[in-house]
């Protein structure tokens, strides 16, 4: 194949751009077969594989086998079929390895630590004292700040979700509960959902965290 200009990846369209990046991808290339991988499941829809450069032994990576670069864009009957087998594999990886707990997680752009614009889910085994350094830092917040986040994220949860609903910050601890001789409204139907459109495409890393930071 002949070496591409950056004039020729300008020219291309979307299609041509997600093949071009497919072709690249080694995920793919162990999905089909093309790069030797160390599997330790697979079906129509999802691979499983040994980490070549694994955080504990037995890091475990499961990829949808359709070109997915973040979690976002993968269709939801995969999500929920994803987190059965994330179940079933850190269950596995528990008694394989005698480990205490599992760690599971999944890294959605560069400032996350992607490092291949394809889905991914970490399962790792851990043990005490096994010097994997996946921890999170606690930090203090004040009640103002806390209810400002709350403020800020409730939007964008109903708009993800299709709510019609305006988003409420809820009742105070001490609220006197409602008199049972009140007559309580009938709930008013929501309107349907809008239908989602399909998920763009991302072509690389730089496309991953311009979606995920919109």
């Amino acid at each position: 194949m002949p070496e591409l200009t950056e004039e020729d990846i300008k020219n291309m369209s979307p299609e041509e751009l997600r093949a071009l990046q497919k072709e690249q991808c080694v995920f793919c290339k162990m999905v089909e077969g093309k790069i030797q991988a160390r599997k330790v499941f697979e079906d129509e829809n999802f691979l499983a594989v040994l980490d070549i450069n694994p955080a504990t032994p037995g890091h475990i990576l499961l990829m949808p086998k359709e070109h997915i670069s973040i979690l976002p864009q993968l269709p939801e009957p995969l999500v929920q079929k994803l987190g059965v087998l994330s179940k079933h594999l850190s269950q596995a990886a528990l008694k394989a390895m005698k480990a205490e707990g599992t760690t599971i997680f999944v890294a959605n752009g560069l400032v996350a630590g992607q490092r291949a614009a394809h889905f991914l889910l970490h399962i790792i085994p851990r043990k005490e004292g096994d010097d994997a350094g996946i921890t999170l830092e606690e930090t203090d917040i004040s009640e103002s700040d806390a209810q400002k986040l709350q403020d800020n994220l409730l939007p964008f949860v109903h708009r993800v979700f299709g709510s019609q609903k305006a988003p409420t910050s809820p009742a105070t601890p001490h609220s006197p509960p409602a008199s049972p001789s009140q007559s309580t409204p009938s709930p008013k139907a929501e309107k349907p959902a809008e239908k989602q459109k399909p998920a763009k495409k991302m072509t690389n890393l730089d496309e991953v965290t311009e979606f995920l930071t919109k």
